[in-house]
């Protein structure tokens, strides 16, 4: 999926991690796309929780990411965001740049040209990381001293040999980073995949004036990958406290508002990590829209009628991944209710999914299979807001 190489500290303590592009095959050498991919297996495949703990996560970023033209959606206070120097230093580059910094981002020129004075990017960054294995020592001597001036952090790179280290710690660089001290860990995992018409669809949908948050809603939810992703999205930001527990899909879409969805959005199309509907997709689908009527007919609130359709398809999940039902819902911060309706079928909503289960198991008892609700009849049933999401929380 990616990989993560620690970064160390003067007392050799990880302190952060860089994330590098590991497609299968090495699929694309565009940054773009790779930098769209690191920030999709990072932030809703994985979490950055999971992956760097609250340790600093290093991401290195490409001109649209700087220019604004993409956004990054990790958690500011955590993020450091590397510009290389190939980047040109714009008007356009500088004022990105400078909102990205007044925004909590951190800032780091990576492969750095150490006697460039005239970089207007010098006011404004945190670290600077020089390459050792490009540098004599007299250049690196030089380098600290020239840089240390700017007072930042120095993090010195592709550290291979002790010999190099040791000279990197006498002349005093603050973070230390190379295959001596720590090779890139790659990290592998299930990872669901949405459907990219799908993706598309709803791109387009996010960015048409007058959208309704249940027109949102009704399109994420035939996806159950963009579903997930958007519950895990939104329960990083209740874990960190920006808003409450999740309750639902569209909740958890509320939570996220409309800019934040479509950063997401836009990034899963870049980086090119959507597939064809699975074979498994429409059974998971089947169970949440199943568990949606069941809620209906019962006569729920519209509110757990919405907790149903979420409690269905998290409980299938596992007939699209390996990953046991009790890991796929750690990160996504739900309400008890919810938790306890899937790990253990209790309350209204565990006895809808109980009563779901049962049919499956024995269709025959029954007349007909569950029946599937369309947006119609959904909109109907289910009335909600028809204004558009908020602005995000986080």
């Amino acid at each position: 999926m990616l990989a993560r190489q620690p970064i160390y500290g003067a007392n050799l303590r990880v302190r952060g991690y860089e994330l590098l592009f590991r497609g299968p095959g090495a699929r694309t050498t565009d940054g773009i796309a790779m930098t769209a991919d690191v920030l999709v297996r990072a932030g809703l495949d994985v979490g950055v929780a999971d992956l760097v703990g609250d340790k600093r996560v290093f991401v290195k970023a490409p001109r649209p990411f700087l220019v604004g033209d993409l956004e990054f959606p990790l958690p500011p206070r955590q993020t450091v965001i590397e510009v290389v120097q190939d980047v040109a230093r714009t008007p356009e580059v500088v004022a990105g740049c400078r909102h990205l910094v007044q925004n909590g981002y951190a800032l780091a020129l990576d492969h750095y040209v150490w006697d460039d004075d005239d970089d207007p990017l010098l006011d404004m960054v945190s670290i600077i990381k020089l390459d050792v294995l490009s540098l004599t020592t007299t250049q690196l001597s030089n380098a600290v001293s020239h840089n240390s001036k700017f007072g930042v952090e120095l993090l010195a790179e592709k550290i291979e040999t002790r010999e190099q280290l040791e000279v990197c710690q006498n002349l005093g660089f603050d973070l230390f980073e190379g295959y001596l001290l720590g090779r890139p860990d790659v990290v592998e995992g299930d990872a669901l995949c949405p459907d990219k018409v799908v993706c598309l669809r709803l791109l387009e949908e996010l960015v048409r004036p007058g959208t309704s948050g249940r027109e949102i809603q009704d399109l994420v939810q035939t996806d159950p990958a963009l579903s997930y992703r958007f519950l895990r999205a939104a329960g990083a930001g209740a874990a960190r406290g920006l808003f409450p527990r999740l309750h639902s899909v569209r909740e958890a879409l509320v939570s996220l508002g409309t800019r934040r969805l479509r950063t997401w959005v836009t990034l899963m199309v870049l980086a090119s990590c959507c597939q064809s509907a699975d074979e498994h997709l429409e059974m998971v689908i089947a169970r949440a829209r199943a568990c949606e009527v069941t809620a209906l007919a019962l006569e729920l609130e519209p509110r757990q009628v919405d907790a149903a359709f979420t409690v269905g398809l998290l409980s299938a999940l596992g007939h699209l991944v390996t990953t046991p039902l009790p890991t796929i819902i750690e990160g996504l911060s739900l309400t008890g209710e919810v938790e306890d309706a899937l790990l253990g079928h209790d309350g209204v909503l565990g006895r809808v999914l109980t009563e779901v289960r049962q049919r499956e198991a024995s269709p025959g008892e029954h007349d007909e299979p569950y029946p599937l609700v369309t947006a119609d009849r959904e909109a109907e049933a289910v009335p909600g807001p028809k204004s558009s999401f908020g602005r995000s929380r986080e």
